[in-house]
């Protein structure tokens, strides 16, 4: 039994047909990488795993469970927690102050030191409100707000975007980190290169539909397949 399997899940915006027929797996301690072109469907996939979008059809099921009908909060209190692309950090209280409030609601949640460790940025500026942060910085906090919650299942939507390079290694050292110590994680990154740097399986999407699954050492073979739907050279 899959740590988390989709199959054949269709989503929609309104009377927009967005996703058809998705169907992944995700192992335990495995990290998977979403890729895909601008508008593909990867957010909405993973908005459709966290509840935040109700798939129409098909089935999810986390640990042998099927959640597709739960609601955020019931999927995030069994230990699924997205990190949006839209950060969502919560400008007018502090950083200290954001993670206090994401480990409230956690059964057993990482220590505040623990986090701090790991992201020391994030220590020098545990008292400046979310809206006084750089990008780089709101995005540190939005991965460890999900990290203080002791996720088992991590859903990342484009965790480097728009971010300074030297920020982005930093982040990728992060999520290194996260997948070494057993975190489950599905990554959706535009910067193909990144994700893959520390993917185990890859799926590529493309306008709604599943059209390839492998590891990332198998698809840097697949030149055809990697100009066809990512257009870059991995």
């Amino acid at each position: 039994m899959s740590l988390l399997e989709v199959e054949k899940i269709n989503s929609y915006y309104g009377d927009s047909h967005i996703l058809f027929d998705v169907s992944m797996r995700v192992e335990e301690n495995e990290v998977i990488a979403l890729l895909g072109r601008n508008g593909a469907g990867k957010s909405t996939t993973l908005k459709s795993l966290m509840g935040v979008v109700k798939p129409k059809s098909g089935v999810i099921r986390h640990k042998g469970v099927e959640v597709q009908h739960m609601l955020p909060h019931e999927l995030a209190a069994r230990g699924i927690q997205l990190v949006p692309e839209e950060r969502r950090v919560f400008g007018s209280i502090s950083v200290h102050e954001n993670l206090q409030l994401a480990a409230m609601s956690a059964p057993d949640p990482m220590s505040l030191d623990a986090i701090y460790e790991t992201f020391p940025r994030l220590a020098e500026r545990r008292k400046h409100r979310g809206k006084e942060l750089s990008g780089g910085e709101q995005q540190m906090v939005a991965i460890a707000r999900a990290m203080i919650r002791n996720a088992g299942l991590i859903l990342l939507d484009e965790p480097f975007e728009g971010l300074a390079p030297l920020i982005v290694r930093d982040l990728m050292l992060v999520c290194r980190k996260l997948a070494d110590d057993g975190h489950t994680i599905v990554i959706v990154e535009q910067n193909v290169r990144a994700a893959l740097s520390f993917a185990h399986r890859c799926y590529i999407i493309n306008n709604g539909h599943v059209v390839y699954e492998g590891t990332p050492e198998q698809l840097q073979y697949e030149n055809s397949v990697i100009e066809k739907y990512l257009g870059v050279k991995v």
